[in-house]
């Protein structure tokens, strides 16, 4: 799993990802020819390379913006992980899952503003075990709750680029089937599964630090190339939210094999995401030298409420379930997915 994690942590979070610009500055320029402030002449060619190089595709936002959507993508990577919504199980279920959100598109790296990974292992156990049978009008058969959790290291060199940091989950949920389930056509093959209602308390946290180094690596241009010196780039972030969610889902179960299920949720956020951005270092060619550095910080917050809509399918393979979530919001750009397996009984 931790190479899945990596995998969209290296998609997600690239150097590109950095909401401010890293600096070039005491610049000096003697390649004939004119000056680093002269658009076309080759101090100015070169000086723009290195900068394209150190920069890349800088996200178009501030970095108190870039902090609001890593909160927002943080709350929204765990949606759906911490409940079931394709399954009217008897006594159990276990289900380990991961998930993964973004404030924009995920294939334009420069316009998002925030991406969020979440994973959890969750229980769920259905209560119609407990030695009564109804509290008040709420029947024990149709109420289950769930319990997940998970802390996870991330300690990893990929290329040039450097991971540390730590994700950790905590959420208690309750479902309940206030609308009872059909068989339209017996045997699984066509089924409804009735209505559920979904609420509980999620907290997720997402610890992260990026060293992406430039070491040795060389910039062509003006006639000249130019090679950085012990020169690095350290992205810090850290994330934390509490969300509770409250979400009304159906189901339909199909030749067995396929469950398809859709809902809407409403989400209650709470929480922070603080950023830094350091840098240090030169680069330096025949003709051309330069220094390298940022200092740059803050913070921002989670939307408090969010609106989303969300759609699954689920494949009902012997002994386990496999599936995928899909989350998207109203009214904003915050999209998010989550995949898992599971055991029912």
């Amino acid at each position: 799993m931790k190479n899945l994690i990596m995998g969209m942590l290296l998609t997600a979070l690239p150097l590109s990802a950095f909401a401010v610009n890293i600096n070039v500055t005491n610049v000096v320029c003697t390649i004939p020819g004119g000056s680093v402030s002269t658009p076309g002449t080759p101090c100015y060619q070169m000086d723009q390379a290195i900068k394209g190089e150190i920069n890349g595709d800088i996200p178009r936002v501030s970095i108190d913006k870039y902090g609001s959507g890593v909160a927002n993508t943080t709350a929204l990577s765990m949606k759906g992980q911490g409940s079931d919504y394709a399954e009217n199980f008897t006594y159990f279920i276990f289900k380990p899952s991961l998930g993964f959100a973004v404030d924009g598109d995920i294939d334009k790296p420069e316009s998002a503003s925030g991406f969020g990974v979440g994973g959890a292992l969750t229980v769920g156990l259905n209560l119609d075990m407990l030695p009564f049978d109804k509290i008040g009008s709420i029947e024990m058969k149709n109420l289950d709750i769930f319990l997940s959790f998970m802390n996870y290291d991330l300690d990893q060199t990929q290329d040039d680029t450097a991971f540390n940091g730590e994700l950790s989950s905590f959420g208690v949920f309750a479902r309940y089937r206030f609308m009872e389930g059909k068989d339209i056509f017996p045997g699984y093959m066509l089924e409804w599964g009735g209505v559920h209602l979904h609420t509980g308390l999620q907290r997720n946290t997402m610890g992260l630090k990026l060293t992406q180094s430039f070491k040795d690596q060389t910039v062509t241009a003006g006639g000249e190339t130019a090679t950085f010196g012990n020169s690095s780039a350290v992205f810090n972030i850290d994330s934390s939210v509490t969300s509770i969610p409250i979400e009304i889902s159906t189901y339909l179960r199909m030749l067995y094999v396929f469950t398809l299920y859709t809902g809407a949720g409403f989400d209650y956020n709470m929480g922070s995401t603080d950023i830094d951005l350091t840098a240090s270092g030169s680069v330096a060619s025949t003709g051309y030298s330069a220094d390298i550095n940022a200092n740059e910080g803050g913070s921002g917050k989670p939307e408090a409420t969010n609106f989303r809509g969300f759609l699954g399918l689920q494949f009902n393979v012997p002994l386990v379930r496999l599936y995928v979530h899909v989350n998207k919001g109203l009214g904003n750009d915050l999209k998010g997915v989550n995949f898992g397996a599971k055991i029912t009984y």
